[in-house]
């Protein structure tokens, strides 16, 4: 009794303090949906952002020719038109934007081949070499903005953002202010980031590099202890042990971008932020391990397959293991649940 005790202990304070980890993190500073978008280079072909007070991001580049890139918001009249343009670093090419839409006022030199609709005002906003970077504690990335832009609906119809510069310009464009996530939006967060990373310029290898290592290196020291106790045919500790290195993985990629970031912006509160969004999936992670090169016995319980579910959500709300760490730490705890459910049937 005085075991299993200690056993549930554990599991209580693991789900406390991994959740004590999200609602700070939370509660610091909010983030953007990512968002994909096609060329969008015409105005007829402009991509549609349905929702445009809520805060998106997305990263991508024009293209060789340099033709503007248009993106659409249906807007109500008092509606807040707001976000910001990026670029990846300091000596990147600058684009421009130009806001496009009924009732506005003119101003500025627009490029004559930015397509107007008819009865559409447009004002250029030009951007600008960046300073110093801020730090992005999500991703963690440093931002390097270039522009601002900030415009209330006069009336209702379509307003639009024209991009537009240099062929070839990677640039980042974050409209909205209503923090805003749908389930698919948050659980895809790990691989939207990296995907940041590569657009950043970092190269595939750097951005990998410590989650192989990681994973190489736990298996040298973990497969021994599987192979003594004669369970390396059981996939279950396998999952687990996949999981927990996959945890590992993760977060040292995220340490790695810290580093990275904080090297360009220096320190900034939301450092905190990040290192909380790294320590909860070395908790879990090195929980799981833990779980997976334990012995077998009465450990692999209903109760510890229902410890493993919790990290498996834990995980997804952490945005741990590239989504595949808590993928794996679901289907074991599953596969334990079953089979204790089976053992205490017959009885």
């Amino acid at each position: 009794m005085v075991p299993g005790h200690r056993f549930s202990c554990r599991h209580v304070h693991l789900v406390f303090l991994s959740a004590m980890l999200l609602a700070a993190g939370s509660g610091i500073v909010s983030a953007h949906a990512p968002l994909s978008a096609g060329p969008g280079e015409g105005i007829a072909d402009a991509t549609l952002i349905s929702s445009p007070e809520k805060s998106y991001v997305l990263y991508t580049s024009l293209g060789e020719d340099g033709a503007a890139q248009y993106y659409r918001f249906p807007l109500q009249k008092g509606q807040v038109l707001y976000g910001s343009l990026m670029v990846p670093g300091p000596d990147s090419a600058v684009p421009d934007l130009v806001i496009i839409g009924p009732a506005l006022a003119s101003a500025g030199d627009i490029p004559s081949s930015v397509d107007l609709p008819a009865g559409s005002g447009a004002f250029l906003v030009q951007g600008k070499k960046p300073g110093k970077p801020s730090y992005e504690p999500f991703t963690p990335q440093p931002i390097y903005e270039v522009a601002r832009f900030n415009v209330t609906a006069l009336e209702d119809g379509d307003y639009y953002l024209a991009v537009l510069g240099p062929g070839g310009a990677r640039y980042s464009l974050a409209p909205g202010f209503k923090e805003e996530f749908t389930a698919e939006e948050w659980l895809l967060i790990p691989w939207s980031v990296t995907f940041i990373h590569l657009w950043e310029g970092q190269s595939p290898a750097v951005v990998f590099a410590p989650l192989v290592i990681v994973v190489a290196c736990g298996l040298v020291l973990t497969v021994p202890y599987l192979r003594k106790q004669g369970r390396a045919g059981d996939p279950v500790p396998w999952l687990i042990l996949a999981a927990g290195l996959l945890y590992l993985g993760g977060a040292a990629m995220t340490g790695l971008q810290l580093v990275h970031t904080v090297l360009r912006t220096g320190y900034a509160p939301g450092v905190l932020l990040t290192l909380a969004f790294i320590a909860g999936p070395v908790i879990l992670g090195i929980y799981a391990i833990r779980a997976g090169i334990r012995p077998p016995g009465p450990a692999l319980s209903g109760m510890s397959g229902a410890a493993l579910a919790v990290t498996g959500i834990l995980g997804l709300l952490l945005w741990a293991g590239l989504l595949i760490g808590p993928l794996l730490a679901l289907v074991a705890g599953a596969v334990i649940l079953v089979r204790a459910a089976g053992r205490a049937g017959p009885a």
